[in-house]
C-alpha cells in the first residue's frame, strides 16, 4: 500500500512538473510570434496591410564562406514594424511574417510571398522585405536564398519574383538589402537594358521596364502597383553594420532607425506620415553619413505613398 501511494505522488510530482514545462514553452512560443489580429480590427477604409521579411545571414551550402552579416533578429523587426500604424484609425499590420536562414529556402520564400498575402485584395498593401546575398549572371539579377548552389536555377531572378507578386492585387512595396539590388527596378532579365547612363540617372527619371517572355510585352515593376527600396544600384555591394548589436545591412539599419527603431527622424515634416520619399531620403543621407559609397534606389521618385505611419 505504501509503494501505491509513493508512486502516485511520485506521478503527481511528474505531471506538475509536465504542466510547468509545457506553459513555459507556451510562453515563449507565444514571444516569438506576433498576435493574430482580426483583419476587421486591422483594417483602414478597406485596406489591410500584411508584412514578409525575409533574412538570410546562413547559407546551407557554403558555411561561412559566404559573409553578409546576420539576418535581422526577429524581435528588432517586430519592435520596429509594430508601431507602424496607417489612417486616422491607427492600424497596424494584419500580419507580419518571418522567414530567416536556413528556413528562408527559394521554395519557402516563393510560397511565403504566396501565403503571407493570399487574401489581399485590390485595396491592399503588401510589403516585401529581403535582406541576405544578391547575384547577377550575365544581365540577370538575383536575390539569394538559403540554400542556394552555383546554379542559377537556385537563386531567385528579377523576372521570378515578378511572377510571384504580380499576381498579388493591390499595392506591393518591394525592400530589398542585397548587393547589386538596383537591377531589380533597373536591369535584369530578358528585357531592354538600359544603358549606364540610363541607369545612373535612374533617380532623376521615372523608368518602366519591360521584359519579354513568351513573345508577349509585361511590365516589370512598374510605378502603377509597385513602390520600391533598393539599397544600392546595379552595380554596387551593401554593406553591413552594428546596429543594436547585431550586424545587419546599412541599409534595413538606416531604415529601421528612420522609421520607428526609437523615434521617427525620416518623417521630416513631423506629420505622422513617411512618405516612400521621405523614407529614401532619410535612409540615403543616414549611409552617406556612415561614410559608405552606397547609392539607395527609390521607385517611382517624389512618391507620396505613406510607407509608414505612426
Amino acid at each position: 500500500m505504501l509503494d501505491i501511494l509513493n508512486n502516485f505522488f511520485i506521478d503527481k510530482k511528474a505531471l506538475f512538473i509536465l504542466i510547468i514545462l509545457i506553459a513555459v514553452f507556451n510562453i515563449i512560443l507565444s514571444s516569438r510570434t506576433p498576435p493574430t489580429l482580426a483583419n476587421e480590427e486591422q483594417t483602414q477604409n478597406g485596406i489591410t496591410y500584411r508584412f514578409l521579411c525575409v533574412g538570410v545571414g546562413e547559407y546551407i551550402n557554403y558555411g561561412s564562406e559566404v559573409d553578409f552579416g546576420e539576418a535581422p533578429p526577429y524581435d528588432l523587426i517586430y519592435q520596429v514594424l509594430s508601431k507602424w500604424k496607417f489612417g486616422p484609425e491607427k492600424v497596424g499590420f494584419s500580419r507580419i511574417d518571418y522567414i530567416s536562414d536556413f528556413e528562408a529556402t527559394k521554395n519557402n520564400i516563393l510560397q511565403g510571398i504566396a501565403s503571407t498575402f493570399s487574401e489581399a485584395d485590390d485595396d491592399d498593401v503588401s510589403y516585401f522585405y529581403f535582406g541576405g546575398h544578391g547575384d547577377k549572371y550575365r544581365s540577370i539579377y538575383f536575390i539569394c536564398p538559403a540554400d542556394m548552389t552555383s546554379s542559377v536555377n537556385s537563386k531567385i531572378s528579377v523576372n521570378e519574383l515578378e511572377e510571384v507578386l504580380g499576381v498579388i492585387p493591390g499595392t506591393k512595396v518591394v525592400i530589398i538589402d542585397s548587393c547589386n539590388s538596383g537591377g531589380f527596378i533597373g536591369k535584369g532579365g530578358d528585357y531592354y537594358e538600359f544603358s549606364d547612363k540610363d541607369l545612373k540617372a535612374f533617380n532623376n527619371d521615372i523608368v518602366k521596364v519591360f521584359f519579354y517572355k513568351q513573345n508577349r510585352e509585361r511590365d516589370l515593376l512598374t510605378a502603377d502597383c509597385y513602390k520600391i527600396l533598393t539599397s544600392c544600384s546595379y552595380n554596387q555591394i551593401s554593406n553591413t553594420i552594428n546596429f543594436d548589436g547585431n550586424i545587419i545591412g546599412a541599409f534595413t539599419a538606416a531604415l529601421l532607425e528612420g522609421c520607428g527603431y526609437n523615434c521617427f527622424p525620416a518623417d521630416s515634416d513631423n506629420n505622422g506620415e513617411i512618405t516612400l520619399e521621405e523614407a529614401y531620403l532619410y535612409v540615403k543621407d543616414k549611409i552617406s553619413s556612415w561614410g559608405f559609397i552606397q547609392d539607395v534606389q527609390v521607385y517611382p521618385i517624389n512618391s507620396t505613398f505613406v510607407f509608414a505611419g505612426y
